[in-house]
């Protein structure tokens, strides 16, 4: 034991003790002497020296104390009072409490505790008894029911109150056993904790049971039964006091009837119910509410916090406000809408609301009810039609922008084709000049048709429905693409690293997939660095809540988002100044993944390098 501790329980007018059991050592502190008049050279540092202080007749309880102790390794406590005798030949009361601190397997090696001096507060107890004619005039006229009963349950003494209760007369019920009228039902919990009282586990016990009254009808009442021992600690008989709660369990029954209904009629329509009680702190989830997010009613606990720990860390903070707001009066109802996790790790959406059906006398609520309402399904047609709308929107951008490219182009080739024409028709216009003409309106011709096939392409992606798709091999098909373009990765020295895993495998259209990696890197090695040997580098990424698909990262000469950022995947849009650039490849590129219902992102910086991060789904 440390000096601290020992210098407040000296300080205290605590005697403390310190027990070496296996050595049979023990140390006992000079206060804890004093307390019996010894100083401390006059009494010995042993166990007999302890044992010869206590009382013969507390002897036998203060072992059974401290063998309980032992044998349930401390988790009984060792605590009691015991009667010491003073070196004067007094008798003093002492409160003894300890605990074992140190264990060899199942044995105790070291115990400490402490002696307390209570003698005096033992005398104010027993000058504090009420008396007999006191006791006599209490229990005849309290207006609680109040009963001696004999160990073996045979009533010794019944006050008016409860006789009135049960319809008898006081002789009829004192030739009677309380087990005579106690309903079939509730008599074993009763017996069982009126034998717990007699053994000592428990001085007293409360329950709710039933008593059947002298006509035959069923009461309810709220029992409270107290242990009365003789002096020589021996009992001697109980104290029942019964109160009549008939009235108010009738009530309960109907309330709980009117609540099964109302939970039955809410989970037959696929809905969960739960009630808080913010007086007692407790919560109950019903079994449908439960099974909703994959649980079996007793793999999930009734109390406070667990289903808000299942929230979604995005959902919590609202969640936590909403109801606050409404416990705190500042909203009328109780509404949210929040993910919570389920047993499988999935998320379910689901719509909480609830209600106040009780008050305390200050009008503060005491408790609430409400329903929890799967609606995972709502909100993922309203996430499909939030992406519908915005396909839609996108589409429209992109065919008014398709039809200003239409008009622009063809009416530039037209004013190309009439400007000829006319020149052509001109009778000054000389045969050298006309040949010439010619060899334009060839080029124009051509470059008339490269725009109708670019557009073409275009509108084919722009109005086909239903794109057929089919298993590929993501790994296969870059390998596939890097063969076609060996020549260019040769000339240029390229080095393109595919770690795709080569059982990649994902369900797409392979027309747009070999067109979408083709563009990519063709794209990739075109705009490559002259400064630095170029590299290509190909990856998977699979993200947790279903997003996939492959990035494609070069060290070339980078775009100027800032600049060009919102041109990008523009129709004829070229920032490079690469003379074989047509700004055709990324608008049908993204067009093609935007059809598929995927997406892109980019990621550059001049002269470090590009990243072009391909969403599949």
């Amino acid at each position: 034991m440390t000096d601290i501790y020992k210098i407040i329980l000296e300080e205290t007018v605590a005697g403390y003790w310190d027990w070496h059991i296996k050595e049979k050592e023990i140390i006992l502190s000079p206060a804890f002497k004093a307390m019996f008049g010894y100083h401390d050279n006059e009494l010995p540092n042993t166990i007999i020296s302890w044992q010869k202080l206590v009382v013969p007749d507390d002897r036998a309880r203060l072992d059974k104390s401290l063998a309980g102790h032992f044998e349930s390794k401390g988790s009984k406590a060792f605590n009691l009072e015991v009667r010491y005798k003073h070196k004067n030949g007094s008798i003093i009361w002492i409160n003894t409490t300890g605990r074992v601190i140190e264990w060899d397997g199942d044995e105790p090696i070291r115990m400490v505790g402490c002696h307390i001096d209570i003698t005096a507060k033992k005398k104010t107890e027993e000058t504090l008894k009420i008396s007999e004619e006191t006791f006599r005039n209490a229990f005849e006229y309290s207006p609680i029911g109040m009963m001696l009963v004999s160990p073996e349950g045979q009533f010794l003494k019944a006050n008016k109150s409860v006789c009135d209760m049960l319809g008898y007369s006081t002789d009829e019920l004192l030739a009677k056993t309380f087990q005579e009228i106690t309903y079939p039902d509730d008599l074993k919990a009763d017996l069982d904790l009126l034998q717990k009282t007699l053994n000592g586990e428990i001085n007293s016990y409360k329950m709710e049971k039933r008593y059947f009254t002298k006509n035959g009808s069923i009461l309810w009442i709220w029992l409270h039964v107290s242990l009365v021992l003789n002096q020589n600690n021996e009992p001697l008989y109980v104290v029942s006091q019964v109160k009549d709660i008939t009235e108010w369990k009738n009530a309960d029954v109907a309330l709980r009837e009117s609540e099964r209904r109302w939970i039955f009629a809410s989970e037959g329509t696929g809905g969960g119910i739960w009630d808080w009680d913010l007086l007692n702190n407790t919560i109950f989830h019903s079994e449908q509410c439960v099974r909703m997010i994959g649980f079996e009613p007793h793999e999930f606990d009734n109390i406070p916090g667990v289903w808000t720990a299942k929230v979604h860390p995005d959902d919590r903070q609202k969640y936590r406000d909403d109801i606050k707001a409404y416990v705190n009066g500042e909203t009328n109802i109780y509404s949210n809408q929040h993910r919570v996790l389920c047993k499988d790790d999935t998320y379910k959406w689901i719509l909480d609301r609830g209600k106040v059906i009780e008050y305390d006398e200050n009008g503060k609520p005491t408790r609430i009810i409400g329903t929890h309402t799967d609606i995972t399904e709502q909100k993922q047609q309203e996430e499909r039609l939030r992406h519908t709308l915005d396909m839609m929107s996108g589409q429209n951008n992109r065919l008014l922008n398709f039809a200003y490219i239409v008009s622009h182009n063809l009416r530039t080739h037209s004013s190309n084709f009439k400007m000829i024409m006319d020149v052509l028709d001109d009778p000054s216009t000389s045969k050298d000049e006309k040949e010439e003409l010619s060899g334009h309106l060839k080029q124009v011709s051509e470059q008339l048709n490269d725009t109708i096939v670019n557009l073409n392409e275009v509108v084919s992606i722009q109005t086909n429905i239903d794109i057929q798709t089919s298993e590929i091999n993501l790994h296969t098909y870059f390998n596939r693409a890097i063969e076609l373009l060996h020549n260019d990765i040769s000339r240029w020295e390229v080095k393109v690293d595919n770690s795709i895993p080569i059982d990649c495998k994902l369900v797409y259209n392979p027309a747009y997939m070999e067109s979408i990696i083709f563009n990519l890197l063709s794209n990739a090695i075109k705009y490559r660095s002259l400064v630095r040997k170029p590299e290509v580098a190909v990856s998977y990424f699979n993200i947790p809540g279903g997003k996939y698909g492959f990035v494609i990262a070069d060290n070339g000469i980078g775009i100027n988002l800032k600049k060009y950022g919102d041109q990008l995947f523009g129709m004829y849009k070229t920032f490079n100044g690469n003379r074989d650039a047509k700004g055709i490849g990324l608008f049908i590129t993204k067009n093609q993944v935007e059809s598929l219902g995927g997406s892109i992102e980019v990621i550059s910086e001049v002269d470090k390098g590009t990243t072009f991060k391909v969403f599949l789904n």
